[in-house]
Parts: structure tokens; C-alpha cells; sequence
């Protein structure tokens, strides 16, 4: 029995402060992958919330997460995949982005639909939208995310209004490619999903570990 619980806490730290957390944030960036919302912000140039995983673990963890993956190679290699593909992703993003920002129809319809909200009430776009900030890029970040706002968006009655006439643009070559990449991250997630959960199934039987952390004292005292 001693020989299994050798290096019992090395693995728990595994499990607790790099697995778990990893499975969770896969699992909220499938809600946004399922929907085609890469979630990237024009600001940034970069996606919000699909991020590389040593933000997922978060910095504490990052030499625990090495040392994770310096024991397990395909683990490794799993992350290295999907990382590799999140990047794609983002430049892909990026193409599409500055390719529809460059469109000349593109930004002729956001003037034309904005001075014709803007004759019904004016001053209305400037409680939605800084005027600093060209308009025309808000709305190709949306249409970049497959019409991705939530409904408690400044801009979400403009875009639900308008998004008929806005997301005909979402075409060309750039966002196929940016639409294929995004599958086959969702593909790469899906994988090390997996990878994740058998390994944390396994090291919680071979070391008996609980898959979460839990109070013993509580426990007991439910008893």
C-alpha cells in the first residue's frame, strides 16, 4: 500500500489544480464553439474567452501543468494540439475581421442603417457606442462571432434589429477558413476533454484520490 500512495500529493495537485480546472473552462468554451461565437474582440485582437491553457490552469498552477505534462506525453501532446489550433483560430479571426473592415459595402451599409437610426433619434448610437470607437468595427466583430451578442449588450436591440442586413456580409474564403478552423478546434477541445477525464479516472483509483477537494469534517458529520 505504501508503494500506491507514493507520490499520492503530487497527483492530487494534478488533479486539483490543473485538470479540474482545464475540463471546466473546455466546458464553458463548448458553449461558446457550438454556437460559432469565437468571441473575438476587436480591441484585443484575440479571443476572449477561448484562451491558451496555461491562462485556463491560471499562473499559480502553471508548474504544477508542467509538470503534468513532462510526466505524460500524450497529455503533452493533446494540449500542444489544442493550443496550436486556438491560435489558428485567432488568425483566422484576425483575416476575417480586417477583410471585412476593408470592405467598402460593408462600411457604406453601417453609414447608411446609422444616419437612418440617427434621423429617427438622434444621439441615440452615442449610448451604445463611444464615438471614438468606428462603428463599423462593432459590427464586424459581431458578424466575425456568427452574430454573437448577448441580449444584455448595449448594442443588442441595434443588432437584433439589424442583423438581417449585416450578416450577409459573413462571406468569402476568410470566413470559411476561419469557420473550418473552429470546428476543428472544437474537434482539439473535444479530445483533450477526454484525455483529461481518463486521466483523472485513472490517477483517482491508482492513488485514491477524490475527484474534488471536500471537508472530511463535514463529511463526517453527515454521517
Amino acid at each position: 500500500m505504501a508503494d500506491v500512495k507514493s507520490g499520492r500529493e503530487r497527483r492530487k495537485a494534478w488533479i486539483y489544480s490543473v485538470i479540474n480546472p482545464l475540463l471546466e473552462g473546455l466546458r464553458i468554451e463548448a458553449t461558446f464553439l457550438e454556437r460559432g461565437n469565437w468571441t473575438f474582440r476587436r480591441h484585443s485582437r484575440d479571443l476572449e474567452f477561448i484562451r491558451p491553457i496555461r491562462i485556463l490552469v491560471g499562473y499559480r498552477s502553471v508548474p504544477n501543468l508542467e509538470d503534468l505534462i513532462n510526466s505524460k506525453p500524450e497529455t503533452r501532446k493533446a494540449i500542444e494540439r489544442r493550443d496550436a489550433q486556438r491560435e489558428k483560430l485567432r488568425d483566422a479571426c484576425r483575416a476575417a475581421f480586417d477583410a471585412l473592415v476593408a470592405n467598402a459595402d460593408f462600411r457604406r451599409k453601417v453609414s447608411d442603417t446609422l444616419q437612418a437610426v440617427e434621423s429617427e433619434a438622434p444621439g441615440w448610437t452615442m449610448t451604445i457606442v463611444h464615438p471614438a470607437v468606428p462603428f463599423h468595427e462593432v459590427i464586424a466583430e459581431v458578424i466575425v462571432n456568427n452574430g454573437g451578442v448577448p441580449n444584455h449588450a448595449a448594442i443588442y436591440p441595434f443588432w437584433s434589429k439589424f442583423r438581417s442586413e449585416f450578416m450577409p456580409f459573413r462571406v468569402g474564403m476568410e470566413f470559411t477558413a476561419a469557420d473550418q478552423v473552429g470546428r476543428e478546434l472544437r474537434n482539439s477541445n473535444d479530445h483533450l476533454e477526454l484525455e483529461l477525464a481518463q486521466l483523472r479516472s485513472t490517477l483517482a483509483e491508482e492513488y485514491d484520490i477524490p475527484w474534488a477537494p471536500y471537508d472530511e469534517a463535514s463529511a463526517l458529520a453527515s454521517r
